[in-house]
């Protein structure tokens, strides 16, 4: 075989690697795009400035013959360099601006374009990872669902041996927290289409005073003292699904981590420039202040020392986050070790409807308490 007949194989073969790497790598794909997306910026302002010399040139030529007549007509020859420097000036002034406009526009565009492309495999990986996640949570739905049934009928034979009968419990109990984690990353991944979520006027209170009730086993077995302050002006503007899961993420966090004995309080009242605010405090162990700061990242969890067995997903507080932004809310919360820890959130109150009305005594807060620390 000749050697251009191998320098050509070669190279095809390089060709055909390259190619094939191009449409296989997507961050790959990425910089080649990128690079040539710059390259193509360099030769269009390239372009503009020699479009723009030419232009210049004319632009002179132009007003040199014309400051040469303006100066003939006046029939003055001192008039005549002055006139032609006026014109120049002139064209200079109005070339240049012109010339600055037109790349300033084309750097914007270019730069909106290579962000595009650069974030566009980041864009499909995180779609891709949160369908995923979604796959998998609905896929795992059935079978823990069947292992659940059949536990708990297993439950129902009387004569199972103790510890069998705990280790059942334990089961089902291990089942309901993963039922729990599977339901966070369904939520989690429909976050990815934030626009089919339907907003209307929703009472804060009232589904503060469902999530109370539907936790109120589990403040039982804590034996706390559970309180609730409403006002009767809480309507917000919100996806009533949503703020329940809002409220069921923070309250469960606030029982589950408040001591034996301990309480939480839970106050729904208008805030100030037409918003409702949510809070909720509890006496439980606080969160450290480097924790603080991480509380609502993916799958953060605390010091485990500190959690005392109750594990979780590390997802509720992500979740919250996102939906109090979807809802135009905020949130903020304070802690220390030891001192418990309280949670404040902000929702946006109906457009033509005020409210804020914290300090006029017919709209102050009605309040419920239910007392879990004594057995009975």
């Amino acid at each position: 075989m000749s050697t251009a007949a191998t320098y050509w194989r070669r190279s095809a073969e390089s060709v055909t690697a390259w190619l094939n790497r191009y449409s296989v790598d997507p961050f790959f794909r990425t910089e080649v795009n990128v690079l040539s997306l710059q390259i193509a910026f360099a030769l269009v302002v390239l372009g503009l400035v020699g479009a723009s010399f030419s232009l210049l040139y004319h632009d002179i030529s132009d007003a040199i013959v014309r400051g040469i007549r303006a100066g003939l007509a006046a029939n003055t020859p001192g008039v005549l360099g002055p006139s032609i420097v006026h014109e120049i000036q002139a064209v200079k002034s109005q070339t240049f601006l012109s010339i600055t406009a037109v790349i300033i526009l084309a750097t914007i565009l270019f730069g909106y374009i290579i962000a595009r492309v650069t974030l566009a495999p980041a864009r499909s990986a995180l779609a891709a990872q949160k369908q995923f996640i979604g796959n998998v949570a609905h896929e795992l739905r059935t079978p823990l669902s069947i292992i659940k049934t059949n536990t708990e009928v297993a439950l129902f034979d009387k004569d199972i041996t103790p510890d069998l009968r705990g280790t059942l419990e334990s089961n089902v109990e291990e089942l309901d927290r993963i039922s729990e984690i599977i339901n966070n990353l369904l939520s989690l991944s429909t976050l990815v289409k934030p626009e089919r979520m339907e907003f209307s006027p929703v009472d804060l209170a009232m589904i503060a005073g469902e999530a109370m009730h539907k936790f109120s086993p589990l403040a039982k077995r804590g034996e706390l003292q559970v309180t609730m302050r409403k006002s009767p002006d809480s309507i917000v503007w919100g996806n009533a699904t949503a703020l329940t899961q809002i409220l069921s993420n923070i309250l469960k966090n606030a029982i589950t981590y408040t001591p034996r004995g301990g309480q939480v309080g839970i106050t729904v009242e208008p805030a100030p420039n037409n918003e409702v605010v949510l809070r909720i405090r509890d006496s439980g162990i606080g969160i450290a202040r480097k924790d603080l700061f991480r509380i609502f990242e993916p799958f953060y969890r605390a010091d485990p020392s500190r959690t005392r067995g109750a594990a979780g997903s590390g997802l509720g507080l992500t979740i919250v986050s996102e939906l109090v932004k979807m809802h135009r809310g905020r949130i903020t919360m304070r802690s220390a070790v030891g001192q418990g820890t309280t949670v404040s959130v902000f929702f946006p109150g109906v457009a033509g409807r005020v409210v804020g009305h914290e300090a006029d005594p017919k709209h102050a807060p009605n309040e419920i308490a239910v007392d879990f620390s004594k057995n009975g």
